[in-house]
């Protein structure tokens, strides 16, 4: 047991670490992309010369805010939940439950993440028209979103493991 409690404080140190990273680069993105998508605006409406790279960057950044707010607020416990499965449990049935619910969060994470790595390796060929760069670096964002969240469910998974163990059976 005090081997797991060493493995959770690793992991949950790591996840705060990771969930401190991926808010600041969340920041920097979403102000960059607020700054291109002002410039481009300029560019097609006042000097009457779009940029034609600029939609298909302000696509590339929202596509990796938006995944990894996901993992944000994964961390945080903001994900779908039906708590009215939920709140008459009690005890270890409550643990049992939030055990096997994140349980199948992580294979869901784990099938993505080999999925995600699957599609930027088959699309390493293929460039995107405005930017000239591969589609793997847009597809990357599932994978290595995915890679974050399995630290957040992980920590979870052994949270929950450690409470089960704790509680008695009634």
């Amino acid at each position: 047991m005090s081997y797991l409690i060493r493995l959770k404080a690793y992991f949950e140190n790591l996840s705060r670490r990771l969930d401190t990273v991926t808010k600041w680069v969340c920041i920097i993105l979403v102000f960059l992309m607020t700054l291109e998508v002002l410039t481009a605006v300029f560019f097609r409406y006042v000097l009457i010369a779009p940029i034609k790279w600029g939609e298909e960057l302000a696509r590339f950044i929202m596509v990796w805010a938006g995944l990894l707010g996901i993992s944000i607020a994964l961390r945080d416990g903001e994900h779908i939940g039906l708590e009215i499965l939920t709140a008459r449990l009690r005890g270890r049935a409550l643990g049992m439950v939030k055990l096997i619910v994140n349980l199948l969060i992580f294979i869901f994470l784990l099938v993505l993440f080999i999925w995600g790595v699957e599609i930027c390796r088959e699309a390493w060929g293929s460039f995107m028209p405005g930017l000239q760069i591969s589609w793997t670096w847009s597809h990357l964002a599932v994978p290595v979103t995915a890679a974050v969240q399995l630290v957040h469910v992980f920590v979870w998974l052994l949270e929950e493991t450690i409470g089960v163990a704790r509680t008695e059976p009634k």
